[in-house]
């Protein structure tokens, strides 16, 4: 999102902004892993998972927080925790 926000007019990452259900049941459970492969796994792609599937995940939490906050600045946005993001943002709606 800081990318999309700073240099809006060039195309730098691939972002995929459709939620799909099939992906998330995929990693779900691995929201708060801490397990080093499984989260390159999930942010580069791979094992399933379309590549770049992580960093479009994050890009849509961030946009789903800002969408609920249109108010936010980037200095806002940019300190909050990953938590507050996703549950400020209500992120998880989107897969119901």
């Amino acid at each position: 999102m800081f990318e999309k926000v700073v240099y809006p007019d060039i195309q730098g990452t691939r972002i995929n902004e459709d939620y799909n259900k099939k992906y998330w049941a995929k990693i779900e459970g691995d929201l708060n892993s801490t397990n080093f492969y499984r989260s390159m796994e999930i942010i580069f792609g791979g094992n399933g998972l379309p590549p770049s599937y992580g960093y479009s995940e994050g890009y849509k939490m961030v946009k789903s927080y800002i969408d609920y906050h249109p108010e936010s600045e980037p200095l806002d946005w940019t300190g909050l925790s990953g938590k507050e993001i996703f549950e400020e943002g209500r992120y998880r709606e989107h897969y119901q």
